[in-house]
This record gives C-alpha cells, structure tokens and sequence, in this order.
C-alpha cells in the first residue's frame, strides 16, 4: 500500500505540502452538454427541461424528449442526430444550430 494524503491525513500524521493527492477515487459526475458539443459518433441522453415552450414542444413531438438516447451523425448546419427508441424505432433528424444549442445532454460513457 502506498503512501498518499489520504492515508496519512487518516493515521493522523499531517502530511507534507508537496505529497500528491490520492487520485485513486474516481469521480463519478456526468457531464452535460449541449447537443451541439457532440463529436460525431458520440452518444448522449437528453435532459429534461423545466419549462414547457413551443420549441420544446416541437422537439418531443420529434421524438427528442427527456432521456431520449442520441448519436451524432453530422455535425454543423443542419445538426442531424440519429435517436434510438425514442421514436419506435431508429430515425434521424435535423435540427438549426441555434434549437440544438439549447437541448442539453448527458454524454454516454
């Protein structure tokens, strides 16, 4: 077992400034994204929103609805994602830069 802050801030022996930080603990955070910010080929989940406007609306009438599962496709204008299961099925659509700026995802990992 090797030596670390952890270790020895817990045998309560206050370590040395210079002694690295245990880097074995993993963080667990999901990262969320605009859909935007996808490379092509990346998978994500979108977010939910809390407010109910005519965009959201038009998008979950598309099948791009909360924890709805996207794969980039193309990137750019238009952004053309492919949704898996949100609408029976795989189907793929378009959207303006400036709609898909605004759906938040959770990128797969």
């Amino acid at each position: 077992m090797g030596l670390n802050r952890n270790t020895i801030t817990a045998a309560g022996i206050e370590p040395p400034g210079d002694l690295p930080v245990n880097t074995t603990q993993q963080s667990h955070e999901r990262r969320t994204i605009p859909l935007t910010q996808l490379t092509k080929g990346q998978r994500g989940r979108v977010m939910g929103e809390g407010n109910e406007t005519d965009e959201v609306r038009m998008l979950s009438a598309m099948g791009l609805r909360p924890d709805a599962s996207v794969t980039m496709c193309r990137m750019g204008e238009p952004c053309i994602v492919s949704l898996s299961g949100a609408c029976g099925g795989g189907c793929r659509i378009g959207l303006a830069r400036g709609i898909a700026e605004k759906v938040m995802v959770e990128i797969d990992s």
